[in-house]
């Protein structure tokens, strides 16, 4: 008990970690859970060839994490294979391959604990750092590597570690897989920075497209302001019959026609401005149905992402059909807490990537009650999204991963459904 309590500080630096890559769900016990687990893997005594404390341990600690912690499936799996493998090593170091006493061994884990904190800290990881699911699955199969060399170390048969040079193999590859835990956390600080950029790199340049057409709009009402004379004077003598052709001409003037002030929210407007100039090019009839009174309380470049990927894709399914038959219809609100989109586009189509727990009926947005997501229940839309139909089809799909990264960091849910003649895309997340 004394051992337990003058660790106790060990304890909670390990619990801050978790809670700081991950944070904590809001589900019954969930802190108790985490904090019993945190001094069950800090605690636990490892000596190699002892199969009783570590296989139980681990088997706890990914179960314990999956139940308390927020994110998805597959980043809570990878980071508690980086922590079990880095706190093994290091409780394996120094119980039995230093066979440190307690004078010793209790501070080394509050230091150790501490200096690991402090280090993630220092990296700038915490549970906003977003990685695509393919990059977690990639840093799951990563981690698998020094994880592999603790449970060969910890598992082997007691009775061939006698020779000394064994003894010093298994600190080389101790400190091997702390090594590791040391690059795996540079790469998911590089990994998540990079997938930053290119969010912000497509933000910029529609930004940079938007203030360019409002220029062009400007420069277009200005030269109609300086010949409206004119066109009054070629009015007044034109026949009953050309005047309303005239007139006509004058309103598809891109000065008249093109807008950009669809809601409240600038990057909005920015990406439906640029977008519906790309439609109008291709033939394509758009239908706005928005109702955002406010800035969107998300990232900008999350915001042009998901707006701009959602309909980039409706463009492209669009066409594949003949002039009459293109359309794209977006429904977008964000109302009582709750931010829902809807983009529909014609297809020849039939599936349905819907979760099966969603209140959602075909066709309609959910009520800002019926529709509001569990911040506890991250999107698993990822397992429906449908395959590219491109040719290339590995070279394409980045842009609903994209999207979905998004709506799983902000725990929400992205579902795709085809009848044969509409597609639609709909997610919602909590505001």
């Amino acid at each position: 008990m004394l051992v337990m309590l003058l660790e106790l500080p060990a304890y909670i630096f390990h619990y801050l970690t978790i809670k700081h890559l991950l944070g904590i769900r809001k589900a019954r016990g969930a802190r108790l859970i985490l904090f019993f687990i945190s001094f069950l893997l800090v605690s636990m005594i490892i000596f190699v060839g002892d199969w009783d404390n570590l296989p139980p341990t681990f088997l706890l600690y990914l179960l314990g994490i999956q139940y308390a912690c927020r994110g998805s499936f597959s980043k809570k799996l990878a980071l508690s294979f980086m922590l079990t493998s880095t706190l093994f090593a290091w409780n394996t170091l120094i119980d039995s391959i230093l066979s440190l006493d307690v004078v010793y061994f209790v501070p080394l884990r509050t230091l150790f604990s501490s200096l690991l904190y402090l280090l993630i800290r220092f990296r700038g990881l915490d549970e906003n750092t977003k990685l695509s699911d393919s990059l977690w699955h990639l840093m799951l199969c990563l981690t698998l590597a020094p994880l592999g060399i603790v449970l060969s170390v910890v598992l082997i048969p007691p009775q061939i570690i006698e020779p000394t040079w064994l003894l010093t193999l298994f600190t080389v590859l101790l400190l091997f897989a702390l090594f590791s835990f040391l690059v795996l956390l540079w790469a998911i600080a590089v990994l998540a920075r990079q997938q930053k950029l290119e969010q912000q790199s497509l933000y910029a340049e529609t930004n940079q497209a938007y203030y360019e057409s409002l220029r062009q709009q400007h420069f277009e009402i200005r030269r109609l302001k300086h010949d409206l004379s004119n066109h009054l004077r070629t009015l007044s003598l034109l026949p009953e019959g050309e005047k309303e052709r005239y007139i006509a001409n004058l309103l598809e003037s891109p000065g008249l026609t093109q807008r950009t002030d669809y809601c409240k929210d600038m990057t909005v407007n920015a990406v439906l401005s640029i977008k519906e100039a790309a439609m109008r090019e291709n033939g394509i009839h758009p239908v706005w149905k928005l109702d955002i009174p406010e800035e969107l309380p998300f990232e900008k470049a999350e915001v042009c992402v998901l707006f701009a990927n959602a309909l980039d894709n409706a463009i492209e399914g669009c066409l594949a059909f003949p002039e009459e038959k293109r359309f794209i219809e977006l429904t977008s609100r964000c109302r009582k807490g709750i931010f829902v989109m809807s983009v529909k586009n014609p297809t020849t189509l039939t599936f349905d990537a819907r979760r099966p727990s969603s209140p959602k009926s075909p066709g309609t947005l959910p009520t800002a009650k019926k529709g509001k997501p569990s911040k506890d229940s991250p999107s698993k839309s990822s397992k429906h999204l449908p395959s590219s139909t491109k040719s290339d089809a590995k070279r394409h799909g980045f842009g609903l991963r994209s999207m979905d990264s998004i709506v799983q960091h902000h725990q929400g849910s992205l579902e795709l459904s085809a009848d044969g003649t509409v597609f639609e895309l709909f997610l919602y997340l909590p505001a």
